[in-house]
């Protein structure tokens, strides 16, 4: 056993015991790991606040690499974004980012620059202009599947290699873009248009921080979604969509629903 320290960002946590809680950890040196933080719901508690998800903290784990749970010793918050869990949308946009990086992420790989991705789009998030947050979760999405290896191809065809300048069909399983003439036409993708096609460049090129500064009235929204969800259906097991997104989606309709209510 060695005790480490890791930069990390909590993914979630629930309870184990009376007093103390299981914590999942996106770690900058470890990847995902899962850990007990003992005493961490008692009256006494040393870890405070450091627990809640999308806080960034620094950690000192007693680790063994053959053991599935270890132990969480200390967590010191480095970064943390209140406003992202007061409103609908910014909860269901964070905790997508949260979610992502619990599905799609390699076990125990480590990578601190999809560390430094996610906290970027959280800190984003946090105090961007309302219409800007799906497209903020969108880059992110596009960069965090190119650093774990299956960005789509959108700069050409992926059988005939011309270059695109006309949107394409979209194949999520074969990871790209078709031209749709003459390839693309053996079913499994849809099309998508130009205006898509570029913003989803633009999304995998720019930092995620800078995409709230977007002209967001003109972001091609249902196509970027369609595309990303499709995506990540193909090559995440059992992806059924990002459960964040429905519960966020589930409050705003109820907040919309006791206005009207109030209104009346």
């Amino acid at each position: 056993m060695a005790i480490v320290q890791t930069e990390a960002l909590v993914l979630r946590s629930y309870r184990l015991g009376e007093t103390s809680l299981i914590v999942h950890l996106f770690t900058a040196d470890f990847g995902l790991l899962r850990c007990v933080a003992k005493g961490a719901r008692g009256a006494k508690s040393r870890f405070g606040a450091s627990l809640e998800p999308g806080v960034r903290v620094a950690a000192v784990i007693y680790r063994k690499p053959t053991r599935d749970l270890q132990l969480l010793s200390q967590a010191d918050i480095t970064s943390y974004w209140p406003s992202l869990w007061e409103d609908p949308d910014r909860f269901a946009r964070a905790g997508a980012v949260l979610e992502f990086l619990e599905r799609a992420a390699y076990g125990e790989a480590p990578d601190t620059h999809l560390l430094d991705l996610a906290t970027s789009a959280l800190a984003a998030m946090s105090d961007a202009p309302a219409p800007a947050l799906e497209a903020i979760l969108r880059a992110f999405e596009v960069q965090a599947c190119r650093r774990l290896g299956y960005a789509p191809e959108l700069a050409a065809c992926l059988e005939c290699r011309k270059d695109l300048g006309q949107g394409g069909i979209f194949h999520p399983i074969r990871g790209g873009l078709l031209c749709g003439t003459p390839c693309g036409g053996d079913g499994g993708g849809f099309r998508i248009s130009e205006r898509a096609r570029k913003t989803l460049v633009a999304l995998g090129e720019h930092p995620v921080g800078s995409v709230a500064g977007w002209a967001i009235p003109r972001y091609p929204g249902p196509e970027i979604a369609r595309a990303g969800e499709r995506l990540l259906s193909a090559h995440l097991e059992r992806f059924e969509g990002l459960r964040s997104v429905r519960v966020g989606e589930a409050l705003a309709a109820y907040a919309d629903d006791a206005a009207r209510t109030a209104a009346r």
